[in-house]
């Protein structure tokens, strides 16, 4: 096999169906591999082995919309808390009137309690995204991406 047929062959991708649908392997270097399910409007990546995805963390996923149903009311406390730290006119009473979910990351479940991160497009700003993380129900960090 020539240089070039090595450097530009693409790989068969990793595809695995799940209770979620499908899951392609989309990072893998050493015991870190990250898979994700982009098929719907809400994209979803959850660690796993090599083989398949972590099945406690697509379990977890299951019901994604009951736990962050769950937070609403804190994801809008915390989004105004930043909108006022920065000086920005509020003008939403509830998140979902401005901000929609882009991604639902699950990053580790360590003794029963899921780390995991929500990212949200600004309808009004969509090139902001934020990133708000959650240890078990508490939200702990929140990030700009612009």
């Amino acid at each position: 096999m020539g240089l070039f047929s090595k450097i530009f062959n693409s790989k068969q991708q990793k595809v695995v169906e799940t209770q979620l649908g499908s899951f392609t392997l989309v990072y893998s270097k050493k015991d870190n591999n990250i898979w994700s399910n982009s098929n719907s409007e809400l994209s979803l990546s959850v660690r796993g082995t090599n083989a398949e995805p972590a099945l406690d963390q697509l379990d977890f996923l299951n019901n994604i919309d009951l736990k962050i149903a769950n937070l609403s009311e804190g994801i809008t406390n915390r989004f105004m808390d930043e909108f006022n730290e920065a000086d920005q006119e509020i003008d939403f009473k509830n998140w979902q009137e401005r901000f929609r979910m882009l991604s639902v990351d699950v990053m580790i479940i360590f003794q029963g309690e899921c780390h995991w991160s929500i990212t949200f497009q600004d309808r009004k700003t969509p090139f902001a995204h934020f990133n708000l993380f959650i240890e078990g129900q508490k939200l702990t960090d929140f990030s700009i991406d612009t």
